[in-house]
């Protein structure tokens, strides 16, 4: 599921010879003029807001076509279905790394179809477990060993695992990552709960149980309570030297920005424009810490490195 602009104009009419006839010469320079300066504004900023963002390739869909089973895999630990999304491959041979997926509470996979997805469009096998409470992470790493079970193993790469998730999700991704046996590489943390909010158990180790060679990624809303920038801070500020982190707040966004599908669904609490600008920055992580991608390295590194100095984001810091 992508956003495609389709054919047919800009939408506004065309002025014809009669309607300057009916407005005067005056009035359709003035309807001409009328049209133009938006235009001439766009044309203006819009190289400046590129340059700022250039992480735009990673909001567009990849290049793969994006496929489910027909069957989902069975079952975690606790019985719950497990939902994959899968790039269909385009070569004989071809393996994919994969992400695991944590729902927020109460939150299943659809819920964030938008995004796992998109990132399977991209080239990751995403596994999802419909369990609504994964603070310990034990279904995430279940939803790994179905997959690694399944008829589609030979698709995935165990050796390029990540864990990311949402809210509770968070929390379960990371102590996925934590697991000695895991083999995650990396985290993307989305909404994490405060440390005064999330639940001793599920966030006793974040982040001091990141492990050598592991990265984390923290993104939070400008405007979510439950995990604020000074919240997320406290987290970022006691990951162990050595680690790669980074960490943002998208500006403006509340506490389920995320589940935009790509914008807030009707009557959708805690959401205030839609997934935004955490996609490009979801996925060029991912995709530069599972692929070696140059181009979504690029989004993170480097003196002018796009990632800190977009002006939707907060507070963007990078650092080993």
């Amino acid at each position: 599921m992508h956003l495609r602009v389709l054919p047919g104009g800009s939408g506004k009419p065309e002025l014809q010879p009669m309607d300057i006839a009916r407005i005067g010469r005056r009035g359709a320079r003035l309807a001409v003029a009328g049209w133009l300066a938006p235009l001439l504004v766009a044309l203006t900023f819009a190289p400046a807001l590129a340059q700022g963002r250039g992480a735009e390739r990673f909001e567009n869909a990849g290049p793969y076509e994006v496929g489910t089973v027909e069957k989902s895999l069975c079952c975690d630990g606790k019985g719950n279905a497990v939902e994959v999304y899968l790039p269909r491959a385009r070569r004989a041979g071809e393996t994919f790394p994969i992400v695991t997926w944590g729902n927020g509470t109460w939150a299943k996979p659809e819920k964030y179809a938008f995004l796992l997805r998109h990132l399977a469009s991209w080239g990751m096998i995403v596994v999802a477990t419909r369990d609504s409470s994964v603070g310990t992470g034990e279904t995430l790493l279940d939803a790994l060993a179905l997959l690694t079970r399944s008829e589609l193993a030979s698709l995935a790469d165990r050796r390029r695992v990540a864990a990311i998730g949402h809210s509770q999700g968070a929390s379960g991704a990371f102590n996925a990552a934590a697991a000695q046996s895991s083999g995650i590489g990396t985290t993307v943390l989305i909404d994490l709960p405060g440390r005064r909010l999330c639940n001793r158990e599920h966030c006793a180790l974040i982040p001091t149980g990141l492990r050598a060679k592991q990265s984390v990624l923290l993104l939070s809303g400008e405007k979510d309570p439950l995990s604020s920038p000074e919240m997320v801070d406290s987290y970022f500020s006691q990951v162990p030297a050595g680690r790669l982190r980074a960490k943002a707040a998208v500006a403006g966004a509340d506490h389920n920005d995320i589940q935009g599908q790509p914008a807030c669904q009707t009557f959708a609490i805690g959401c205030r424009s839609g997934i935004g600008a955490f996609l490009p920055y979801v996925t060029a992580w991912l995709r530069w810490q599972l692929a070696a991608d140059k181009a979504a390295a690029a989004v993170f590194t480097g003196r002018d490195a796009p990632f800190t100095r977009d002006p939707h984001l907060i507070d963007a810091v990078i650092a080993r």
